[in-house]
């Protein structure tokens, strides 16, 4: 009988251990949560966690970075299990960490993730090159991609030169008003703003011309490093994000992260990655 105890005890936390629930956790960097307020970043990510838990049944917790490469780098080092990276990060992070996969991305909306340059219909400019000492208005909060893309289109285009002013607004709309009523000469817009100010003012979206477009951005995408994680693991989380969208609660928690649905990698997404990078190189550490 004493026998049969120990063996009960020495066994009971082993068991204990066997129904406990594995806990994935995964890395957002800031810039995915660039326009919240930091006050409510500690509930930012409580959507992704239940969407985890909703379609595959996986206990998540978020942790957020202060940016992509430290997420890299932690899941590269098993402190993180899974990360968010938009695609132009993702780029930066895989040509570090060559064993980061990305299992499933998100639709944007529009459908193109790109940047544009915006100027009155009656400018006679026909690239930045022709901008010289004028006026730009950027929004404080413009997304990543649309910020890199002025920056490029600046370096290759007026080099040394620049604007001889730069107004700083508090949202991509009212930037576009200041181009519209004169006050500045171009502005740099995400897709998302674009396509959103031309369904919400359709007769005024008339009054402005894309002066330039960026090339169409990789896709945010959620990763992990090859070998970390089982493979029934990232079955489970790959399908069920990838019918999240079917799902009433799911699609709900998705709308609160800006999302319509997951889909399957593209197969032409590492060449994406390659392009991307070439175009917008990784930043330097310092």
């Amino acid at each position: 009988m004493a026998r049969i105890l120990v063996i009960a005890v020495l066994a009971f936390p082993a068991l204990a251990r066997a129904e406990e629930k594995d806990i994935y956790k995964i890395g957002i960097p800031r810039s995915i949560f660039r326009d919240v307020p930091p006050a409510l970043l500690a509930f930012a990510g409580q959507p992704v966690k239940e969407l985890m838990k909703t379609q595959a049944g996986i206990e998540g917790d978020t942790v957020n970075a202060p940016d992509a490469m430290a997420v890299a780098r932690d899941i590269d080092s098993g402190k993180l299990q899974l990360g968010v990276f938009f695609g132009h990060e993702f780029a930066w992070a895989k040509a570090k960490y060559p064993k980061l996969e990305a299992i499933v991305c998100t639709a944007p909306r529009p459908r193109e993730l790109q940047a544009f340059l915006l100027v009155r219909w009656d400018c006679e400019a026909k690239s930045l090159a022709d901008m010289r000492g004028t006026k730009l208005a950027i929004a404080n909060k413009s997304r990543d991609h649309a910020r890199m893309y002025l920056a490029k289109k600046q370096a290759d285009e007026l080099g040394s030169e620049s604007f001889c002013a730069i107004d700083k607004c508090d949202t991509v709309h009212d930037a576009i008003e200041k181009v519209l009523a004169g006050e500045a000469d171009v502005t740099v817009v995400d897709s998302a703003a674009w396509s959103y100010f031309q369904k919400v003012h359709p007769g005024r979206s008339k009054n402005l011309r894309e002066l330039a477009r960026s090339d169409v951005f990789p896709p945010t995408v959620i990763a992990f490093k090859s070998g970390l994680i089982d493979e029934s693991v990232i079955k489970s989380l790959r399908d069920g994000l990838l019918t999240a969208h079917e799902n009433a609660k799911a699609a709900r928690l998705m709308n609160l992260i800006r999302i319509d649905r997951f889909e399957p990698i593209p197969e032409n997404y590492a060449d994406s990655l390659k392009a991307c990078l070439k175009a917008y190189p990784a930043p330097s550490a310092k």
